[in-house]
């Protein structure tokens, strides 16, 4: 609900328009014209009749002024914004197809009348009627590349991923710029064909995920998952570590699905050695390897104990419950029992809370997303890396 500041500067902005068109019709107006003073009078119990939430009686007044004058046109506009912001959609949809009911209006207040009822389904969830106005707007001259951003708003939400790259390609010959967009797009249709299990068309669609490097990226991972699902695993761990060296981020993500292509090919060895070179190269990536094996419970090779082992040593939060120096001279065998205790419950600490992160807004989510639901980015979440320690003070 909007609270009292909001509503009150919904208000002046009413006010404001309305301020602005005295201004302007006392300026070229004669004084002799007696006009001015009857709709003076209208506009001041109007605005009164909004700031003291008389919403029905201010649209009552507001609609019976657009018939009798176009110069009112501006106030509206606003009223029905007011309106908009205010959760009252039906009055802000009313305001509006009053104005479009309009003869009066030239080509330009028409196209933005229609912008503004379009604004109002989209507000109300009617999104086949917002596509349906926005789509007929989509050739206006002041109004067209917004309708069309409008319409990939809608195409997002609805996951119509075709018809968002339609809507983008309009959007590239509008304004002269490639999308980014539209790799993601690609990678959606890809995937969902993907599980659908129709290989054949994720790699159609994914000739159309080179677009961008985020694209090309999330490109490979699909991929990967394809060759890994026909045991293409030689195929598929080439483009699982082509991944990881442009994202180590995804290691809680990727390292899973590696380790089982390294496993299920009989080529452990190889496993260690990749892991180690991956220490070896970004020593800050043996703690990351800790925290996914413990997540996920991975077998226990030689490298991944060893980063789980300096994890519980060298974590300054894990040093507060135990004697490192003790942890580090337990006997082998009775050390593992007292690692399987404490991998558990961080394993059980980690699920407890979701597990991704929007890098932009802060969301989160116990799954990838690729695109957030939030705010709307591409490829900003991520995994989290790290224990939230900080839950157990709570």
């Amino acid at each position: 609900m909007p609270t009292e500041a909001t509503f009150f500067l919904a208000g002046l902005f009413v006010i404001a328009a309305a301020t602005g068109w005295l201004f302007a019709r006392h300026s070229i107006k004669k004084e002799s014209d007696p006009s001015p003073q009857t709709i003076n009078a209208d506009y001041l119990r109007g605005l009164n009749l909004v700031l003291n939430r008389q919403t029905e009686e201010a649209l009552e007044l507001f609609v019976r002024m657009a018939k009798v004058d176009d110069d009112t046109l501006e106030t509206h506009f606003a009223l029905g914004h007011l309106f908009r912001r205010r959760g009252e959609v039906d009055r802000a949809i009313r305001v509006h197809k009053n104005l479009l009911a309009r003869s009066s209006l030239n080509e330009m207040q028409r196209d933005q009348a229609q912008f503004s009822l379009a604004q109002d389904y989209l507000s109300a969830g009617f999104f086949d009627r917002a596509e349906k106005l926005f789509s007929q707007l989509g050739n206006s001259s002041s109004l067209g590349e917004a309708s069309i951003q409008s319409l990939v708003d809608i195409y997002e939400r609805e996951q119509e991923w075709s018809k968002a790259i339609e809507a983008h390609r309009e959007l590239e010959i509008l304004t002269g710029e490639k999308s980014t967009e539209i790799a993601h797009y690609y990678c959606e249709l890809a995937e969902n064909a993907r599980l659908d299990g129709d290989l054949a068309l994720a790699r159609q669609h994914l000739k159309g995920s080179v677009r961008s490097v985020s694209g090309a990226f999330r490109g490979a991972l699909i991929k990967a998952a394809i060759a890994q699902e026909e045991k293409s695993y030689l195929e598929a761990l080439g483009l699982y570590e082509q991944v990881l060296d442009a994202d180590p981020r995804l290691m809680p993500e990727v390292l899973p699905k590696l380790f089982d292509c390294y496993h299920k090919d009989g080529r452990e060895d190889e496993c260690e050695i990749y892991l180690q070179s991956l220490v070896d190269k970004n020593p800050s990536l043996s703690d990351v390897i800790a925290y996914t094996a413990i997540l996920v419970d991975l077998e226990r090779s030689q490298v991944i104990k060893t980063c789980i082992e300096n994890f519980i040593m060298e974590d300054s939060v894990l040093a507060s419950f135990f004697d490192a120096e003790y942890f580090a001279n337990i006997p082998d065998k009775s050390r593992e029992k007292v690692i399987q205790g404490i991998t558990s419950g961080l394993r059980d600490l980690a699920y407890s809370s979701p597990r991704y992160r929007c890098n932009t807004c802060g969301y989160r989510s116990e799954k990838i997303l690729w695109h957030c639901p939030s705010c709307k980015s591409w490829e900003s979440i991520r995994p989290l890396q790290r224990f939230q320690f900080e839950k157990l003070m709570n």
